[in-house]
């Protein structure tokens, strides 16, 4: 075998070898990656609503809109203040007597036909049957995302359906209080309901939604929904569809685009030095 032939078949052998070596590394590395992100999908945290009875549905519905103390219907994860309530969609509203001594109904409260979510359920919150403001809250333990939260890579998403009556000014003020271990305020965020302009003064919910970064040291999230009277008969301030989700911010990295590459571009450096041996012994 001449010295060109030696140069040749050395060159393609390292080619070839390259190729293996090179392939076999990205398809582990490519395999763990994709492991990793299916760990990641499963958690029990991640990419989940942790709002739980976020929607009301659990439990049962006021199904006139007038419903006072004992009378409110339990409304299960959520501790309330007030008449803090649960409405049933296409609630009949009811008739009082006002100081003028007339008779005055409540009627038009929302139903399956209001502005609002698109997939809703039967049920959804509503200030209550009082002339007064209401609340009702719920503490979330985020212990288990410690590791994230505390190298500033945890993303949350609140989200809701916040709405009133006609031109009525009573609002809804959803609300996160980020607490480190010892309870105290990392920081706060918040959305609020539509003003009744927005509303077109219709009754209805439109959709709100406010997205930041878990402050480093959060343990736990103390959730409030605050409804707001104003004026009017009762306090009519709504809300459906709670959801507070927490995300991993993705890594930046070059690694899937690089192992896609490595291959093809030792390659093509082992196919240029076979060139240059060729030419050198041609020589």
């Amino acid at each position: 075998m001449n010295q060109q032939n030696i140069f040749s078949h050395l060159s393609h052998n390292l080619v070839r070898i390259g190729v293996i070596l090179i392939t076999g590394l990205t398809s582990n590395l490519l395999t763990s990656h994709s492991l990793y992100a299916a760990t990641l999908t499963k958690d029990a945290v991640l990419g989940k609503n942790l709002i739980v009875n976020g929607n009301g549905e659990q439990g049962t519905c006021d199904p006139v809109g007038n419903a006072v103390g004992s009378a409110i219907p339990s409304i299960p994860a959520w501790k309330t203040t007030g008449s803090f309530s649960v409405l049933c969609y296409g609630a009949s509203g009811f008739e009082f007597v006002n100081n003028l001594n007339e008779t005055v109904r409540v009627s038009g409260l929302p139903d399956a036909n209001s502005p609002g979510p698109e997939k809703r359920g039967n049920n959804l919150f509503f200030g209550g049957a009082d002339r007064s403001s209401s609340s009702a809250s719920q503490l979330i333990n985020v212990t288990g995302l410690a590791s994230i939260i505390d190298i500033g890579k945890s993303v949350y998403d609140l989200g809701a359906w916040l709405g009133g009556y006609g031109i009525d000014q009573d609002n809804v003020l959803l609300s996160l209080d980020f607490l480190n271990k010892d309870g105290q305020s990392l920081g706060k965020t918040s959305i609020i309901s539509p003003i009744p302009e927005e509303r077109n003064n219709i009754t209805g919910l439109l959709f709100k939604s406010t997205q930041g970064i878990l402050p480093v040291g959060s343990r736990q999230i103390n959730i409030t929904l605050n409804m707001n009277y104003v004026r009017g008969r009762i306090n009519d301030a709504y809300a459906d569809k709670l959801s507070l989700v927490i995300t991993q911010v993705p890594e930046r990295s070059m690694t899937p685009a690089f192992l896609v590459a490595a291959p093809f571009l030792v390659i093509f450096k082992l196919r240029q030095k076979h060139r240059l041996l060729q030419q050198a012994v041609s020589h």
